[in-house]
């Protein structure tokens, strides 16, 4: 097979995994893929930040704000839609509540990183990784 040919295929392979990565029955399923990348990036910034790379910490907390906004997005879509008494609309009411305090307190965290205060921006990052974790516990039982 030609050498082009290969590498055509191995990039559209990735592509349909890295695609596949956040697919799933619609608003739920996408939302529960967002928590939890939520909750990976909140821990990626309190490690480097623990260790006093602010830049890097900055860096995975502006991305646990970024995955909690589509979390945030998705979630309350499939609250809307969602049957009465259904997993979805017992949990995602206070998933969203949770990762709504987890946006606010990774923002924060980003702006006091960003000034150089190290100590305030940990403060709020160990806000926002508590209320992270929350909200991906819950949203992990929308259906």
């Amino acid at each position: 097979m030609h050498k082009g040919k290969l590498a055509l295929i191995a990039t559209l392979f990735i592509a349909s995994v890295s695609t596949n990565a956040f697919a799933d029955t619609g608003h739920a399923g996408t939302a529960k893929a967002h928590c939890a990348a939520m909750v990976e990036a909140g821990e990626s910034g309190m490690d480097h930040g623990g260790q006093g790379h602010t830049d890097t910490a900055v860096k995975h907390f502006k991305q646990m704000s970024k995955d909690g906004q589509e979390c945030l997005n998705h979630g309350q879509e499939a609250v809307k839609s969602a049957a009465k008494g259904s997993p979805t609309e017992m949990h995602g009411g206070g998933a969203m509540k949770h990762v709504q305090e987890a946006v606010t307190h990774a923002n924060a965290a980003v702006e006091h990183g960003q000034a150089g205060h190290g100590d305030v921006m940990m403060g709020h990052a160990k806000e926002a990784l508590m209320h992270a974790k929350e909200g991906n516990k819950h949203a992990q039982e929308m259906k």
